[in-house]
């Protein structure tokens, strides 16, 4: 018996990395996962149709985040497949290498602005009239470079800011419907994490984790993403839930 029984969750970004993770991990505890990615989601796939664990059920959908209609179309057949929506998880953002802010261009400001607030916030949307009807879990990821010192990522860290203020905007008003609205803030070693950092970011990361290292997607992410999905975090909402080994202990 897993404590996600009979859910059924939307991950985004779910096609490596923590999103992968916390898919898998949603479904060990017997939830139904809908894998979303832009990019290949098999693998995640393939995994959780090789679980003993569940028999709950899962899907594979690409989506681009950014555009309302591929966001409508997984809710849907999410809602066609599973019949519900009870957990969703925005973790879908793009990356960018650190560079001074003065030299962030227009482009690379959107890109950050769409992936991340904008598609969390189409996610969060199109979900609520489903999860009006039983309540539900959503799980937005920020991130301490919004609220830290480290530099060089400031159109990633106002995004993830915005990201933040979105939480605690559909906390307040979609308390009322049973819905619990949190935002992790993780740090993980992932590829994608790897991708936008230069020797010079990644060294100056790594002397400031408390615990002196990186968190695994999978056992130092994913499982804090179950607790907030399950019951034992039901009188929890609008909260930031830090998973990064003492990082943002900078601020």
């Amino acid at each position: 018996m897993g404590v996600l029984d009979g859910k059924v969750a939307i991950v985004t970004g779910a096609g490596r990395g923590i999103g992968r993770a916390e898919a898998i991990a949603l479904a060990k505890e017997g939830a139904a996962v809908t894998v979303v990615d832009y990019a290949d989601y098999s693998e995640t796939v393939r995994e959780i149709q090789a679980l003993n664990s569940t028999e709950s059920g899962v899907l594979g959908m690409h989506c681009d985040v950014r555009k309302s209609d591929e966001v409508a179309k997984v809710v849907a057949e999410t809602m066609r497949t599973f019949g519900r929506i009870d957990i969703l998880v925005n973790n879908a953002q793009k990356l960018s290498m650190p560079h001074p802010l003065e030299d962030w261009t227009e482009s690379e400001m959107l890109e950050q602005f769409q992936s991340g607030p904008l598609g969390t916030w189409l996610f969060m949307r199109e979900c609520l009239p489903h999860m009006k009807k039983n309540g539900g879990r959503i799980i937005n990821t920020s991130s301490s470079a919004g609220y830290s010192s480290y530099g060089g990522y400031a159109g990633y860290a106002a995004a993830k800011e915005a990201i933040r203020s979105l939480t605690r905007s559909a906390a307040r008003e979609w308390g009322k419907f049973g819905i619990t609205v949190n935002a992790l803030s993780p740090a993980a070693r992932t590829s994608g994490a790897e991708g936008a950092m230069d020797k010079e970011a990644e060294a100056a990361l790594n002397s400031l984790f408390a615990l002196g290292r990186w968190g695994d997607p999978e056992k130092d992410i994913a499982r804090v993403v179950v607790f907030l999905a399950g019951p034992d975090s039901s009188f929890m909402t609008g909260n930031t839930v830090s998973a990064d080994g003492g990082l943002a202990m900078i601020v």
